[in-house]
């Protein structure tokens, strides 16, 4: 509709508008705002303002609070935007009218009215949500200050408010549980054994917990004046310096070890943890002094428990040994008197022989005390492991192979020839016997100039001993030199070796040192001081001669060759036919594969398979084969049972040979019908 004044009655609205377009296509005539041509000057001019506001605006014209919008205001509408244009504004709006009604009467009746962050309850997208808003409604005047309706400028703040809700309730949250670690900090710092200390970077204290008083009787204000080194034992101090100048580098410090004084004048051990943070640092002591006392005394307990065994194994060799030197004098001095000498310094001989071992292991004895007399005199270490070479292969059996690595220029050792080579060659066995299956053994020899293994600066001829079984853990080899500590079994030595060999070595001026990881072998190696007098003869390595010695039927089992070689000809002397073995694994596989034993004589304490094991296998092919059990230590194969089996007994070492023919024949005898 348009005349000669007014050629486009919509001149006032945008051309490329979307709300101007609904506008002008509405049919106005039909509305109670009548054809855009009535309008008043102040409505055009306001809606033309209003479309030129980059904020959300809208007006409400009357009469009949007719509706009309900006392009800015189209996103708040939601699904209202389709026909909003000319609707009544409690119509557009009917589920907030409620809440606004009031401020567009205030507008109408010509006075302004700000709202900031207003809850709203709407329906825009299909469902009721909560909004907030921050406008303003203002009145709309004509020409002449008569109202005629009013305009908004209007911002949703929805998003803002309830990031703000969300920033208050994380606050408050956050704020609780703050308040809620404080507690808990401060409860832990009230009631925790352990001492927690804030220090300066000078190490004087800050603040302690309570724990100080209860556990060495300071209060807080006796300490606030003191530095952490004005507590600690004069022997720990240099250690907590150290740590001091880790905590001052930045690094941590976990599980240092210091004795503290108490207010009495006493120490207690405290094993500290501390961690620096800017200009102080925090630190908790735990107090270990109760751990300390009890490790000491399970090392006590280890110790004497050790020695028991140690005990044991020593009495199992000498029992073994005073058997034999008593059965050979016994049949010795038997035939002398029956004037019968054939065979007598054979036995003389192994006497001897078994007096020379019995020395032996007072020397082992003594060698770990470190109060042998050694001959020390200037030695080729090359010289000793040639001449152990071929001794060696043969102890070592098929399945370990024998490396040999020895420097051609190397020096010459102040130390004792013999012991060296009884300390090389226990080393070797042991070395074997770590590797069960089967491995390499290697002995290497080299010069070590200018090192310092605990006893100053010097020169050292290192003899290696290494090989490829089982290995050993931490525990094991920080205990592996101490004579209170072994992992064999009784009957299988005295767990003096390694004892023997470190108690050696440091006697020489030098020391033994073992490398060894489970799984990778071990490594252990004689560190020992160089000499550099002029050299002396070689070293010549002294065979060892082995004893030699050959019924009812009597399966003999004893791992002591002379012992089980006079228990033998004491049997055949006295009518029985033996059949001997040292070790009970070829015992059995000789009574399932020979003619049936009418008796099994045996050794408890044998390599291996012990011989309880022994007599029950035996018996569950033979379950009336008499048992005659000899042994001087052991007692503890039968610990499970204290009474001795059906048709079985013992007889303790050293015994008569006599009293062992007499034996077996009681046994036999009780047997027969």
């Amino acid at each position: 509709m348009s005349n000669s004044r007014y050629p486009d009655p919509f001149a006032f609205l945008p051309t490329d508008s979307p709300t101007a377009a609904e506008i002008r296509a509405f049919d106005w005539d039909t509305s109670p705002l009548g054809p855009v041509e009535t309008w008043s000057t102040a409505l055009r001019a306001m809606l033309a303002t209003m479309f030129d506001s980059p904020q959300p605006m809208f007006v409400s014209v009357e009469p009949g609070r007719i509706f009309l919008f900006n392009d800015p205001y189209r996103a708040m509408l939601g699904k209202r935007l389709s026909g909003a244009i000319g609707k009544r504004f409690e119509e557009l709006w009917a589920d907030v009218w409620d809440d606004v009604a009031d401020h567009v009467e205030q507008a109408l009746a010509g006075k302004g009215s700000m709202h900031r962050d207003l809850p709203l309850a709407m329906t825009r997208h299909g469902f009721v949500e909560s909004t907030w808003w921050t406008f303003s409604y203002a009145p709309l005047r004509d020409e002449c200050g008569r109202v005629i309706g009013m305009y908004a400028v209007t911002n949703e703040t929805t998003r803002g408010v309830r990031s703000a809700m969300t920033l208050r309730e994380l606050n408050a949250s956050l704020e609780r549980e703050i308040n809620a670690r404080t507690r808990e900090r401060d409860q832990i710092w009230a009631v925790s054994p352990d001492l927690y200390i804030v220090m300066a970077r000078d190490g004087r204290y800050r603040n302690v917990n309570p724990a100080w008083q209860r556990d060495l009787g300071y209060e807080v204000s006796e300490l606030t004046s003191m530095a952490f080194g004005d507590l600690v034992h004069p022997d720990d101090l240099d250690r907590a310096r150290d740590a001091m100048t880790q905590l001052l580098d930045g690094e941590t410090v976990e599980d240092l070890e210091v004795r503290l004084r108490a207010k009495d004048g006493s120490h207690r051990w405290f094993a500290w943890n501390s961690v620096p943070d800017g200009e102080v640092v925090y630190g908790m002591g735990r107090d270990v002094q109760r751990r300390r006392d009890m490790e000491d005394q399970l090392r006590h307990a280890q110790k004497l428990e050790a020695l028991g065994r140690l005990t044991g194994g020593i009495a199992h060799d000498f029992n073994n040994i005073l058997g034999g030197i008593g059965g050979a004098i016994e049949i010795v001095s038997e035939r002398i008197e029956s004037g019968r000498l054939e065979n007598t310094r054979r036995l003389l001989d192994a006497a001897h022989g078994a007096v020379n071992r019995a020395a032996g292991l007072t020397h082992r004895l003594l060698a770990y005390a470190r109060q042998q007399a050694l001959s020390l005199s200037d030695v080729d270490a090359n010289a000793i492991v040639r001449g152990l070479n071929l001794l060696l292969r043969p102890l070592l059996g098929e399945q370990v192979f024998l490396e040999l690595h020895m420097q051609q220029d190397l020096w010459r050792t102040l130390s004792d020839a013999s012991q060296l080579e009884s300390a090389i060659l226990n080393l070797a066995i042991n070395a074997r016997d770590a590797m069960p299956g089967g491995g390499t053994l290697c002995i290497s020899t080299r010069n070590a100039p200018a090192q310092d293994i605990g006893m100053g600066v010097a020169d050292y001829v290192v003899i290696a001993v290494a090989d490829t079984g089982t290995g050993m853990s931490r525990t094991v080899v920080e205990k592996a030199f101490d004579p209170f500590f072994t992992t064999k079994s009784i009957g299988q030595g005295t767990g003096l070796g390694l004892s023997m060999v470190d108690g050696f070595a440091r006697q020489t001026g030098g020391r033994a040192i073992i490398e060894s990881e489970p799984g990778k072998g071990s490594t252990v190696s004689l560190w020992l001081p160089r000499h550099a007098g002029e050299p002396a003869v070689a070293h010549a390595h002294i065979d060892r001669e082995a004893c030699h010695g050959a019924g009812r039927r009597v399966l003999l089992v004893e791992d002591e060759h002379m012992l089980r070689s006079l228990a033998r000809e004491v049997l055949e002397e006295a009518g029985y036919t033996v059949d001997d073995h040292a070790e009970a694994a070829v015992a059995l596989r000789s009574l399932r594969a020979a003619a049936r034993p009418d008796i099994l004589v045996t050794d408890i304490g044998l390599p291996g398979m012990d011989g309880r094991q022994l007599a029950q296998f035996a018996r569950e092919a033979l379950p009336d084969l008499p048992v005659l059990f000899i042994t001087g230590y052991a007692w503890e194969a039968f610990a499970d049972a204290p009474r001795l089996p059906p048709r079985a007994s013992i007889l303790g070492k050293p015994f008569s040979l006599h009293a062992l023919v007499a034996a077996v024949g009681d046994l036999l005898d009780g047997t027969n019908p």
